[in-house]
């Protein structure tokens, strides 16, 4: 059984990782102390549980529950925390447990059991015929058969293929693309490397059963993709406009949730900064356009849940905390509406370096003044 741990306190991850690791069905896989660290690597670990802490700055275990349910790995979640008042909101993320610290190792055991006897009961997954190819938060082309991420020949290829998917169904100069991967090169070594790293790509895309069409013609390429693609289906939504996601909500919601941070994750692709930063506010925008269409209709609890998610990805986005906030004003909810403020005011300061801008104030004592 793979585990994954992660806590902001060091001492607590090495605690729970000697008790988890004293007994043989366990491996330790990977132990965090920063969220941004366990989300860059969930999807290659792959484990079977994660141990969540809840109580943590900048992203709490719920919402990084949630972040990691979004992927689609069949991970089970364990929640660890000092904290009792959380237990309701740990099971809405469809936790397995919920342990509180110091763990008793009794109580741990019961819930390695519980975990062991769910893998043994659950189906077989029925295999996706056709790849998807993911682009947002990771870049993970995987295979075919089994969804397990495609081994690419060389870094070089893995790059091509994500070059050719931002500049799809257009004809590409073959110096252009020399120019943007292999800048330091020759003209002539540069074309050298282009034709082996094409060969190399298409081969491995067709033994790992990802269907493309590539063809080149007096210098051009022209790529094509003829898999489900994140980035291809959020390009479809920006280009169809504002109309659209009010139009069909539910639709753009589930587009839009496939965005789980930068394009091709921490790929040092210098070509595509621009088009990351495109999509990075593409995606706010939209966001913001479908959060708002959905308090216009009065569906406040839809345009909540879709901004908790937006702000576990962007968590210094202003006007997205702005909307919560007039959710909670809305609902007269005075509780939730000071535990937002405090957790944003903590990101803000940690992520930014000083305090929310002073209109969130004023929706603080506007929101005392009314209840």
């Amino acid at each position: 059984m793979k585990v994954v741990i992660m806590d902001d306190e060091k001492l607590a991850v090495m605690r729970l990782r000697q008790v988890l690791e004293d007994r043989p069905e366990v491996e330790v896989v990977g132990a965090y102390t920063k969220y941004s660290e366990l989300l860059e690597d969930f999807p290659r670990l792959r484990p079977d549980v994660a141990f969540l802490d809840i109580d943590m700055p900048g992203m709490n275990g719920l919402e990084l529950a949630s972040a990691l349910l979004e992927m689609e790995l069949d991970t089970e979640i364990v929640f660890v925390t000092a904290y009792d008042q959380y237990a309701l909101e740990a099971f809405r993320v469809n936790a397995l447990d919920y342990l509180l610290k110091p763990v008793d190792e009794s109580v741990l055991e019961g819930t390695l059991k519980r975990i062991l006897k769910r893998k043994e009961r659950a189906p077989v997954s029925k295999r996706d015929p056709g790849a998807r190819i993911q682009c947002f938060g990771h870049y993970i082309v995987p295979r075919a058969n089994d969804g397990s991420p495609v081994d690419f020949p060389t870094s070089k290829a893995e790059e091509l293929l994500a070059y050719f998917l931002i500049h799809r169904d257009t004809n590409l100069s073959k110096w252009i693309i020399c120019e943007s991967l292999w800048p330091e090169h020759e003209p002539q070594k540069a074309e050298q490397n282009l034709h082996t790293t094409v060969f190399r790509m298409k081969k491995t895309l067709l033994e790992n059963g990802i269907n493309i069409q590539l063809s080149s013609k007096k210098g051009f390429y022209h790529f094509q993709i003829l898999e489900s693609c994140d980035y291809v289906r959020f390009e479809e939504l920006r280009k169809e406009g504002t109309t659209q996601i009010a139009k069909f909500p539910a639709v753009a919601e589930d587009i839009l949730r496939l965005y789980k941070g930068q394009l091709f994750g921490y790929k040092d692709y210098s070509w595509c900064e621009a088009t990351r930063e495109q999509a990075n506010q593409s995606f706010r925008d939209m966001s913001k356009t479908l959060a708002r269409a959905y308090m216009q209709a009065g569906e406040y609890r839809q345009a909540h849940d879709f901004l908790q998610f937006v702000l576990s990805i962007i968590p210094y986005e202003e006007e997205g905390h702005e909307m919560i906030l007039r959710i909670y004003m809305h609902w007269k909810d005075r509780t939730s509406f000071s535990m937002h403020f405090k957790k944003m005011k903590e990101t803000f300061q940690q992520e930014m370096g000083y305090d929310p801008p002073p209109l969130m104030g004023q929706l603080l004592i506007d929101m005392m003044k009314d209840i």
